[in-house]
């Protein structure tokens, strides 16, 4: 039962973070044209709310995949997904603590720049995350 709800879990934190890099990438941001006023505050605003769920789901896969880590262990695919798995976060913290703070305080002509900064990371931890779901997967089958 333990082991159901840990993976639950585990689940839940991977939807919040790459769902949420999917819908920022392919839906919000193609979506933004329509906005003419306030598009870099909008952004901003969005970006805020969403790493605040990033923080929960980087907690929620820490915690569950150590949890399960002793199952997995000895294997090289799992220390590869370990190690995806801490760039990620690395990169994460490099765009919450120095990109959005430097965001939030900057004015609205470096804004852009920033934005496009963060988004170009965002793409690389949305690939990095695909690959951690591809070599789950290819564990689970054995290959």
């Amino acid at each position: 039962m333990i082991d159901a709800f840990s993976n639950f879990l585990h689940v839940i934190g991977v939807l919040i973070w790459i769902g949420g890099m999917f819908y920022t990438l392919f839906v919000l941001r193609p979506s933004l044209s329509v906005i003419s006023t306030d598009r870099v505050l909008f952004v901003e605003t969005a970006m805020g709310r969403f790493f605040k769920f990033v923080w929960v789901a980087i907690l929620l896969l820490l915690l569950t995949g150590g949890y399960r880590a002793h199952i997995h262990i000895h294997s090289p695919v799992f220390d590869l997904k370990l190690f995806i798995y801490t760039m990620m976060v690395l990169i994460f913290s490099y765009i919450y603590f120095v990109l959005f703070r430097k965001l939030r305080k900057s004015n609205l002509e470096e804004k852009p720049f920033l934005i496009n900064k963060i988004t170009l990371l965002i793409k690389t931890n949305f690939g990095l995350g695909l690959l951690v779901i591809l070599l789950i997967e290819i564990y689970k089958k054995g290959v």
